[in-house]
């Protein structure tokens, strides 16, 4: 209750973790699909950036996000709840790291004991797939050059994981997938790109999948938009109110 330690899964880990192989300094963070937070925190404690902006689009998921924010401290945070897409209008090519920890057909659910109704019928699987990638076309569109993109999910389908990856390599040319040494025992034998599985019979974790990239190029970078940002931010002091 008081903040000192924030539970994060053994999957949540593993996904968040690549963002360990940038070798440098990040400023800023975007997490577009932050809720609850524990992805958010542990880049706000690995990377020490100076702006950490957590958007939520789901208006219901954002009082559990703005909590643990407040919990463990991070009182600076800008919390959003917004569609990805506005975001990207609104500040292109901003960010050292932007965050995606994709909505998905949460198949990895099971293997906690929890339902998700529907999760291997391909309906599911490729409406998800779709929505995962409207949400990373946004995302690109905030990333500057040499800054890095991660994408994740706790799913198990290639259709929303090694496919949706190989679909936005295609759709977005300058952006390369990034090796990550750590997690190189957890290689996808699904795709020759440096993707990351976590399955739930190596007894880790109930599951998930993983990839870093990187945009390379030249683009003209955009400082954070402050006026956009006052008129939609969440403010976290101690006492806010989160309703």
């Amino acid at each position: 209750e008081k903040g000192y330690f924030y539970c994060l899964d053994f999957s949540s880990v593993f996904a968040i973790s690549a963002i360990q192989a940038i070798p440098t300094t990040v400023d800023t963070v975007i997490d577009l699909c932050a809720a609850p937070g524990g992805k958010s925190l542990f880049a706000w404690v690995a990377l020490h950036p100076q702006h950490l902006l957590c958007n939520e689009a789901i208006r219901k998921r954002v009082k559990i996000l703005i909590a643990n924010l407040k919990r463990c401290g991070s009182f600076d945070t800008i919390v959003l709840n917004l569609d990805p897409a506005i975001l990207a209008e609104a500040m292109p090519n901003c960010a050292q790291l932007v965050v995606v920890d994709a909505p998905c057909s949460g198949q990895s659910l099971l293997a906690k004991g929890q339902t998700a109704a529907g999760c291997f019928h391909k309906v599911t699987v490729n409406r998800n797939a779709n929505r995962q990638k409207r949400i990373l076309a946004n995302a690109a569109q905030l990333v500057k050059s040499e800054s890095y993109l991660l994408y994740s999910t706790c799913t198990y389908a290639p259709e929303e994981n090694e496919q949706v990856s190989a679909w936005l390599l295609k759709k977005f040319p300058e952006f390369s997938p990034v090796t990550v040494p750590a997690l190189q025992d957890y290689q996808s034998p699904l795709t020759d790109l440096p993707c990351y599985r976590l399955w739930p019979q190596s007894g880790l974790g109930a599951g998930a999948f993983t990839l870093l990239l990187q945009r390379r190029g030249t683009t003209i970078s955009h400082p954070l938009n402050q006026a956009f940002l006052e008129r939609h931010q969440f403010v976290l002091y101690p006492n806010a109110n989160m309703t």
